[in-house]
């Protein structure tokens, strides 16, 4: 019996595959934004947790995200993305659905971990497909699937807030978790009509990561690119909601409200870079500079707001600059196939990965600790942290982008032509 998805021509099951896998991805970032930033205080609330053990929900998932990446990219390598989201999608829904059923705090960090399985196994893969299906047309289709990613992570704020007001926080997750099981099964139901690439039959070796490792330049994109996404992400997925209730003082929506702005205009900057980007003539640097610059500025600007006890709107102002520039994959990727060989494409951005999330889950426990270096005060069902863990907080995250300034500073132009036996 024919397939019934074979009267379709070849190029619209390979964008429905793609598809898919973005919407899957779309799914992930719901999941690594709204847990715990968006439902902090209802998860300390419910299972009586300190600072620290509510980061941990966000910093397990990164850890597990992060270690995942390196390993991911060879698979993908290997195997062909297509094949790995295959895999990882099942365990991602599986573990998606764990968490809103779970209820004692062993398993809710197990199905945590679970899920950023599934979920690491997304990105890299679509990457990879991307380049070998649509290279002339990579910077603005990753665009795309990065922008499609952001905005599951402006749902995973207000319009998240909102429905978990309405019917529950594990309610909303579920529903998220069934929704990705619906795309899932469609991609199940394409891929087998498409021509898979052959598996490389050379062994799994993590080899090329010491090559990488071994560039200057690539040093300092790594650690450019991490740190400054690390703070970032921090704000948007752990404690930057939580800090404009406690600090600011605005209103949980409020406050879910500017976070979703931070993603949105993080979204908009990651595809509008890539735009950029090739009419400046395919130049990179530029935007590295800019966003060293901004992050070095942004946490100043909030640690001196922070000591003088200013609860200013302009903090508001200073998190949307800081969504700006937050995340420069789009520009990044293309810089790193630049300036290294073809053949390690995969492994330096899944490299590239590895470092920026494993970034967030330092920063993230880190905040955890900072926050609890002071006791919270107990006001009606939440409890407020004072001036003092902030600044404790904040200071860390200023140090921190100095060395994002630096290292931004230290990157090369490529002008789009590949440079990799001269840097």
């Amino acid at each position: 019996m024919r397939h019934p998805f074979r009267a379709l021509p070849r190029k619209y099951r390979l964008w429905v595959l793609l598809v898919c896998g973005t919407a899957l991805y779309f799914f992930a970032n719901l999941q690594r934004v709204a847990v715990p930033g968006s439902i902090f205080n209802s998860l300390q609330g419910e299972l009586d947790l300190s600072a620290p053990q509510v980061t941990a929900f966000g910093s397990i998932f990164m850890y597990v995200y992060a270690l995942d990446q390196l390993v991911i990219g060879l698979l993908v390598d290997r195997y062909g993305g297509f094949r790995v989201i295959a895999a990882g999608g099942l365990v991602f829904c599986v573990g998606s659905a764990a968490f809103a059923l779970s209820d004692s705090l062993m398993m809710l960090y197990c199905s945590r971990a679970v899920t950023a399985l599934g979920a690491s196994c997304l990105y890299l893969s679509l990457v990879r497909e991307i380049i070998r299906a649509f290279d002339r047309n990579l910077p603005v289709i990753l665009g795309l699937v990065v922008l499609t990613g952001y905005v599951g992570g402006i749902a995973a704020n207000a319009p998240f807030v909102l429905s978990a007001e309405a019917i529950g926080w594990r309610h909303t997750l579920l529903v998220a978790a069934g929704i990705s099981s619906v795309f899932y099964l469609l991609f199940l139901a394409i891929k087998p009509t498409l021509k898979m690439p052959t598996p490389r039959r050379k062994p799994l070796s993590f080899r090329p990561f010491a090559e990488l490792l071994r560039k200057r330049h690539n040093r300092h994109l790594y650690m450019f690119y991490s740190v400054n996404f690390g703070l970032y992400y921090v704000m948007q997925t752990m404690i930057g909601k939580k800090f404009l209730e406690d600090f600011c003082r605005l209103p949980s929506t409020s406050s879910a409200w500017v976070l979703s702005g931070m993603g949105a205009i993080s979204a908009a900057a990651g595809f509008g870079f890539a735009m950029l980007s090739r009419l400046l003539g395919n130049r990179r640097r530029v935007f590295a500079r800019l966003a060293g610059g901004m992050c070095l500025g942004v946490f100043l600007a909030i640690t001196g707001l922070v000591l003088g006890d200013v609860r200013s709107d302009w903090i508001v102002v200073l998190l949307c600059l800081l969504a700006l520039t937050g995340s420069t994959v789009s520009v990044m990727v293309p810089l790193l196939r630049e300036t290294n060989r073809p053949e390690v494409a995969g492994s330096s951005i899944s490299l590239m990965n590895s470092f920026a999330f494993m970034s967030v889950a330092i920063f993230g426990n880190a905040a955890g600790y900072l926050m609890d270096t002071a006791r919270p005060k107990p006001q009606g069902d939440v409890l407020v942290y004072p001036d003092s863990s902030y600044l404790a907080v904040f200071t860390v995250f200023f140090l921190a982008s100095c060395e994002v300034a630096w290292c931004a500073f230290q990157l090369r132009e490529t002008w789009g032509k590949n440079e990799s036996e001269t840097i």
